[in-house]
């Protein structure tokens, strides 16, 4: 029928999905938008008070407000300088500047939802690709994290075209694609760190199936991994020269370490963390401020490893599940079952999103969680869910008779 071809060509069209959830989050953005956009938005935004430093003549510095005026390395620089490019062009903490910032965000997280929809349809099948895409673009949890100002739908969107190089790779190993995944990994690893650790198995799985398949890649992939290195090293000597000691890119983990790991810890922000009282970071420095709390942190893991591994399990509890009152748990569940299904039907190929569900949380489980830290893998997380949904209507349609009707479903479903 000529509707149906019409409908079919439109769910699986990369413009329709692109312009579907570019719509959701400029609705969103609607909403949000009405109140208080200074308290709502810039008030507590770090990326955001060292982008007015930037733009203010005090340097790469002051990531809270009521500290004193230090360089820092507490966040990546991608972000920062981004949001300062901003305002320089249309006014620090400005509503103008708001509108272009967050505008941005709803577009890199609707071109997220068209490499969903792509990395669906060759990685696994057409309604997977579908279905993730159509989760992503209009569901209103992922729209309302996707516009915060942070780098969020940037290193998601980064994350995500770093999987699409992979397949490209595996495909045909061009020096071009070599380059591409080490200054992709670059930006990524300034953008947010975590990112780094994903990308570093990514080269390790690249030579190993290169290895499994016959071929030499060592040279190439010396030259991905040597694209990244430089890209990184003009801020790590940048951190050198201003903090007199070997930081790669920031110098927060002391910080975040503390944070889930003290006397006394809760789920909220203790009364001595900078945003809320300064006085420790403003006597200390911002170097023996980190120091300090990653001491205090060691020591209590030392003092009490139970204690440590209870709150490592709460805690990846808490990354799967939060929100609270949300159907996070059954995304996550479905996602744990697509990853299974994947590496036990497209092997090799799913490894890469086996990768990410295993290693991008490491680092959240031993420091600290809030949910909004997940969104950079969420779309690995809503592509393995809708695969695992996909698999399971298969196996329903195979159980039941072979009508022309059972089979029609079991062939759009592969």
């Amino acid at each position: 029928m000529p509707s149906t071809r019409f409908l079919r060509t439109a769910v699986e069209s990369p413009v329709v999905v692109f312009l579907v959830a570019l719509t959701a989050r400029m609705w969103v953005l609607s909403q949000l938008l009405r109140g208080d956009f200074w308290h709502n938005f810039y008030r507590y935004d770090e990326p955001s008070h060292i982008a007015w430093s930037l733009v203010s003549g005090g340097g790469y510095s002051w990531p809270w407000a009521d500290t004193l005026a230090m360089s820092t390395a507490q966040q990546p620089p991608v972000y920062p300088f981004l949001l300062a490019g901003i305002f320089r062009l249309a006014g620090a903490y400005s509503y103008p500047s708001l509108l272009i910032a967050v505008g941005l965000n709803a577009v890199i997280s609707a071109l997220t939802a068209v490499i969903i929809l792509q990395l669906g349809k060759t990685v696994f099948n057409t309604l997977t690709g579908v279905l993730a895409a159509w989760v992503w673009s209009c569901w209103l949890y992922e729209a309302v994290v996707s516009v915060r100002l942070w780098e969020s739908s940037l290193s998601a969107l980064l994350l995500a075209i770093g999987l699409v190089l992979l397949r490209k790779l595996i495909v045909r190993a061009s020096p071009l694609l070599w380059v591409g995944l080490g200054t992709l990994a670059g930006v990524a690893a300034l953008t947010n760190t975590t990112l780094l650790a994903v990308f570093s198995c990514f080269w390790l799985w690249l030579w190993i199936d290169k290895r499994l398949a016959g071929s030499s890649t060592v040279g190439w992939l010396a030259v991905s991994v040597a694209v990244c290195v430089l890209l990184v090293l003009p801020w790590t000597v940048r951190n050198y020269e201003t903090f007199h000691r070997l930081m790669p890119v920031r110098d927060n983990f002391g910080l975040e370490l503390w944070l889930g790991n003290h006397e006394g810890v809760t789920e909220k922000f203790d009364n001595d963390f900078p945003l809320l009282n300064p006085a420790e970071y403003n006597r200390l420095g911002e170097i023996r401020f980190m120091e300090s709390k990653r001491d205090i942190a060691l020591e209590f893991i030392g003092q009490h490893p139970g204690q440590f591994l209870r709150l490592v399990a709460l805690r990846v509890f808490r990354f799967w599940t939060t929100p609270e009152k949300t159907f996070w748990w059954l995304i996550s569940t479905l996602a744990w079952v697509g990853m299974l299904r994947a590496l036990q039907n497209k092997g090799r190929d799913a490894l890469p999103y086996a990768v990410v569900m295993i290693v991008f949380p490491l680092v959240y489980y031993v420091t600290h969680v809030f949910s909004t830290y997940r969104h950079p893998m969420e779309p690995v997380i809503v592509l393995l869910a809708a695969y695992a949904m996909v698999s399971g209507l298969k196996f329903l349609a195979m159980r039941q008779s072979r009508s022309p009707q059972r089979i029609a479903l079991t062939l759009a479903v592969n």
